[in-house]
């Protein structure tokens, strides 16, 4: 378990050294280590309300990423929602673009709401507290700027590349948006948050996942030809 937005860093940098040329998850984990050093640089510059459970709420999150990572390498089954990421992660008919946001997809759409529900039962808090709020919305105005223009950096080249195969690419990403993502998971935290010491926690959670996964699958609908 890392204990430091530091220690996020170097695991995402160890992670990118063992993935290999046109690995899926290698392509998620560029974006996600580029994101963190966007809130690193944000941290004590006055962008946030409370710098520490900032980085502490970014060190719960992250490590629900590694338990993912970490399950693949042992080779136990994978959370619903994590699933399809890594099953076409060596998919060459899958776009990287695709794989950046099939991880989105998990990630935010799935764990994000268990990552709140867990930082504030171990601060002793609840979500609507004091300042957690606005510095939720705060990280989320800095994954969009990010997500935007890596879709339009990656939109771009694929435009160059794949010819009459970029409008159903452009047109699959684009039914993903990390805006409603982010919305839908602060608003599915709060719920799991009152049902967090109820029998019905674990059933909506597995619930998320298998949905979330539902949409990483169609997220992952390969649509290069596989020699490209």
């Amino acid at each position: 378990m890392a204990g430091t937005i530091h220690d996020v860093i170097d695991r995402m940098r160890a992670i990118a050294e063992t993935t290999v040329p046109g690995d899926g998850v290698g392509y998620f984990n560029g974006v996600y280590l580029r994101t963190t050093r966007a809130i690193l640089d944000r941290l004590g510059t006055g962008f946030f309300e409370d710098d520490g459970f900032v980085e502490r709420f970014d060190v719960v999150f992250a490590d629900l990423y590694f338990a993912a990572i970490d399950d693949a390498a042992a080779g136990r089954r994978l959370d619903a929602a994590w699933r399809p990421l890594f099953t076409r992660r060596a998919d060459r008919r899958v776009h990287a673009l695709q794989f950046v946001v099939a991880g989105m997809n998990a990630h935010i759409g799935h764990d994000l709401e268990l990552a709140v529900v867990r930082i504030c039962a171990a601060e002793g808090t609840h979500p609507l507290s004091g300042s957690i709020p606005d510095d939720f919305h705060r990280i989320s105005d800095v994954l969009e700027a990010i997500e935007s223009q890596v879709r339009l950096s990656l939109l771009t080249e694929a435009e160059r590349e794949l010819g009459r195969l970029f409008e159903p690419l452009a047109h699959l990403v684009g039914s993903w948006s990390i805006a409603r993502a982010r919305q839908g998971a602060w608003i599915r935290a709060q719920i799991l948050w009152q049902l967090r010491d109820t029998a019905l926690f674990d059933q909506a959670v597995a619930i998320s996942a298998s949905t979330v996964g539902m949409t990483g699958r169609h997220l992952l609908t390969p649509l290069l030809p596989a020699d490209r």
